[in-house]
């Protein structure tokens, strides 16, 4: 390791240790435990002595929340799904498998229809019951909303009877099973007043809402007749805490009781088991950053491949953000060939020497390289609220100093428009590649030409050949050999520059049962949350 690295190493470890240290300082002023109307505090029973019904509460902190509770718009849905207020015709369960939810049944009948047994008894929160002609006209909403929803589920027709919805789609659609779990999906009563959505939706899930500050809370009750059977929990305040030592904090003061997605610094302040219960999994999220192939420099394959070379990936995995270093789109947890495709090694020799081939040299001595005088010198945009991508960021900066790049950082609190409006060089986030079970959702929305968010302009013409062929690749083991074409294509463009796979957990007090994390992180709750 150079005296660059360490120096910045030990900086980034310094500064880890500063947070802990205030973190456990804090409990002398730590905020109480929040309460509600009628004086419950968080996991605790606000009844007095004289015998009135015991109410249990929890208060949950979200990393996330989306513009609205309109599952029909944007990604809002993630959020009804992760608290438990809305459900998918099927859903998958810990191990990646497609299981039943509002459906109970499905078959293939050819390569586009499929037919769909409703499951019988289930009502919405209104009281309403849950037809096929309901559940048509809910997906039907969701695809005329949003943007995504036709290219998602390519529908030509829907037929509904009794309980029992057949699907017809413009043309063979292998994946469609687990688009149709994506929480875009969620199945709502359009026969209510939709015009309420975005801040009391009528969905089917155990929890119903009550309450909805904007980029604030939401507050949910259990739904007495839902089809699962009740849950033993009353209420909960699902609280937006965006930023990661904040959301720590919170559960450490008892402001809050169950937290997902809490910062690997902050981890050591909760491995008391008599007071806290961690679950963490490997996920299926990856840290990755979006070259703007349109940048007059970025534009040229040697210096992105550079970039990719002059960055190691195995050591922030190991040292700085926990995880695995990622190699692909797709982390080794799923089929989709990981083990076929060949990414990029830490070789900063190699990095100065396609910077050398694409004329790029040091001239002036100052340590940053230029070609016709200008400056191999780029911006890079962050989430200010991930301590993640701030510490990797940091890390890369000096990494792509040594082989000549400069990189300044910049962080907003939302990095959307931004990306969106192309207004960056390179953007650093990441992402969930599983949220389907399949390759093709991520395939199709991020790497196509001209895709929703291809937002760095990338394009490849047998790249886009190739993923029209999944579409209609009903074979299992075929779509992973086209999927790992497909990654290496990507990987060979250097059109992204792939980090970590980022391991992900719910962590929560000891008396809160049933808080358990799941590979797609947009489950969260379900009717087992509880408070013992």
């Amino acid at each position: 390791m150079s005296k660059v690295q360490k120096t910045w190493l030990l900086a980034i470890i310094s500064m880890m240790t500063i947070l802990l240290l205030a973190a456990c300082g804090n409990d002398k002023n730590s905020t109480p435990s929040s309460s509600d109307a009628t004086g419950k505090k968080a996991g605790v029973d606000a009844s007095d002595a004289a015998g009135e019904d015991k109410k249990s509460h929890l208060n949950v902190a979200l990393f996330w929340l989306g513009s609205s509770l309109d599952p029909a718009e944007e990604w809002n849905g993630w959020t009804l799904t992760r608290a438990a207020i809305g459900e998918t015709l099927i859903q998958f369960d810990e191990q990646m498998k497609i299981v039943p939810k509002l459906a109970d049944k499905w078959d293939r009948i050819d390569d586009t229809t499929w037919h769909f047994h409703i499951r019988d008894g289930v009502t919405f929160h209104n009281g309403n019951p849950v037809t096929a002609d309901a559940v048509k006209k809910s997906i039907e909403r969701s695809i005329s909303l949003n943007e995504r929803g036709q290219s998602t589920l390519p529908i030509a027709s829907m037929t509904a009877k009794g309980q029992d919805l057949t699907i017809k789609t413009t043309q063979p659609d292998a994946s469609l099973l687990g688009n149709i779990a994506e929480p875009l999906f969620i199945i709502v009563d359009t026969s209510a007043d939709t015009s309420k959505f975005k801040s009391e939706p009528i969905a089917t899930g155990p929890f119903m809402v009550t309450g909805y500050t904007p980029d604030q809370e939401i507050q949910v009750k259990k739904y007495d007749k839902y089809w699962g059977g009740a849950a033993d929990l009353d209420t909960m305040t699902l609280k937006y805490i965006k930023d990661d030592n904040t959301r720590a904090l919170a559960l450490q003061s008892g402001e809050i009781d169950v937290a997902s997605n809490v910062g690997r610094s902050q981890m050591p302040l909760f491995q008391d088991k008599t007071q806290y219960t961690i679950d963490e999994i490997p996920s299926l999220r990856t840290q990755f950053v979006w070259f703007n192939t349109t940048h007059s420099l970025l534009s040229d394959v040697k210096v992105r491949r550079a970039i990719s070379y002059g960055i190691d990936r195995e050591m922030y995995a190991n040292t700085l953000v926990g995880g695995q270093a990622a190699k692909g789109p797709f982390t080794s947890a799923l089929p989709f060939g990981y083990d076929k495709i060949t990414g990029y090694d830490y070789e900063p020799a190699k990095a100065k020497q396609l910077l050398d081939e694409a004329g790029y040299q040091d001239a002036d001595g100052d340590g940053i390289r230029e070609k016709e005088g200008k400056k191999l010198s780029l911006q890079l945009i962050l989430n200010s609220a991930y301590e993640s991508d701030s510490v990797v960021a940091a890390a890369m900066q000096s990494q792509l100093k040594e082989i000549g790049v400069e990189l300044e950082l910049t962080s907003y609190e939302d990095l959307t428009d931004h990306q969106k409006s192309g207004n960056y060089d390179l953007a650093l986030t990441s992402i969930n590649t599983g949220i389907t079970g399949d390759p093709q959702y991520i395939l199709d929305f991020y790497f196509k030409t001209g895709a929703e968010w291809n937002v760095g302009g990338y394009s490849n013409p047998k790249l886009d050949e190739l993923i029209e062929r999944l579409h209609s690749e009903f074979d299992v083991e075929k779509r992973y050999v086209l999927a790992a074409e497909a990654q290496q294509m990507i990987l060979d463009d250097a059109a992204y520059m792939f980090l970590t796979y980022t391991p992900i957990n719910i962590v929560s007090k000891s008396n809160v049962k049933g808080a358990t994390m799941y590979p797609i992180d947009f489950y969260l709750l379900d009717r087992n949350i509880k408070v013992e």
